[in-house]
């Protein structure tokens, strides 16, 4: 008997000496994966204060620029910002530190697309909108990158580039499809509106599908655009060329224009196009 209780002491000696070291083996794995979930926590703010200072040089390179016409401080802040944006936590992220350098979100109406845009601080009387596009699709995968990109058309380059006031999901299948629209300015005297559609199909991303089409011609895209005229308040002209979406009927309205050979002049009217089968017609 004194054998057997000897025994069992030895035993569970044993049995607690496991159990402490097991114990022990937790907790260090518990505080290594409390440590690692701090790093990731905390390396959101490293990237963002990162940004901050990227983002205060651009804006200060605008002096500069007048003098050598480099514009690589707003390049180097748009390549960074991208790769932030695809990061798993970045679609969370509102990065309202960026406002004080005038960087503004846009999001769609559907909340899985946003635009991050500023007016490049090396326009001048032609305005240069910066657009970076984030999407988050059906398994959580985030795509970055910059609308600008997205023209295809040569003659593009150098043209103005626009504010987008709303985003709307026209909700096709299996491909998406966006509705963008917005206005811009031309020169000090020829401010326009513009709608584009974004179609993003097997994570390629295009605003080059003609989805508009007018009369016998399918267009990429609907634009609008006329002379400010001497005395003429801009936001009533602007109110005039107003590319209209209606989500309810699906509808979207834009002005008539007539090119004349002193520029672009309102008619009066406007066209209505009905989004069905995959287009406006």
């Amino acid at each position: 008997m004194k054998a057997i209780g000897i025994l069992f002491s030895s035993l569970a000696f044993l049995l607690f000496s496991c159990g402490a070291k097991h114990g022990k083996q937790q907790l260090a794995k518990v505080n290594d994966s409390a440590k690692l979930t701090h790093q990731k926590l905390d390396s959101v703010p490293v990237k963002i204060d990162t940004l901050e200072k990227l983002a205060a040089r651009m804006v200060a390179s605008a002096e500069s620029y007048r003098n050598d016409g480099n514009t690589e401080a707003e390049q180097i802040f748009i390549n960074a910002f991208i790769e932030v944006l695809k990061e798993p936590e970045a679609f969370e992220t509102n990065y309202t530190n960026l406002k004080k350098y005038d960087i503004q979100v846009l999001t769609a109406d559907d909340g899985k697309l946003r635009v991050f845009y500023w007016l490049s601080p090396y326009s001048g009387s032609m305005w240069h909108v910066q657009n970076i596009v984030q999407y988050k699709d059906e398994n959580n995968e985030i795509t970055a990158l910059s609308f600008n990109s997205l023209y295809q058309d040569k003659d593009d380059d150098g043209s103005p580039t626009p504010f987008f006031d709303h985003i709307y999901n026209l909700n096709t299948s299996p491909q998406k499809t966006y509705l963008f629209t917005g206005y811009g300015q031309m020169s000090g005297t020829e401010p326009y509106t513009v709608s584009h559609t974004l179609v993003i199909d097997h994570a390629k991303f295009s605003i080059n599908k003609a989805l508009f089409k007018i009369g016998k011609a399918v267009k990429t895209q609907l634009f609008a655009a006329a002379e400010l005229e001497e005395d003429q308040d801009k936001e009533k002209l602007l109110a005039k060329l107003a590319i209209n979406y209606n989500a309810k009927d699906k509808t979207i309205s834009y002005p008539e224009i007539n090119e004349t050979k002193n520029g672009s002049v309102l008619t009066g009217k406007r066209s209505v196009l009905t989004f069905r089968d995959g287009i406006f017609k």
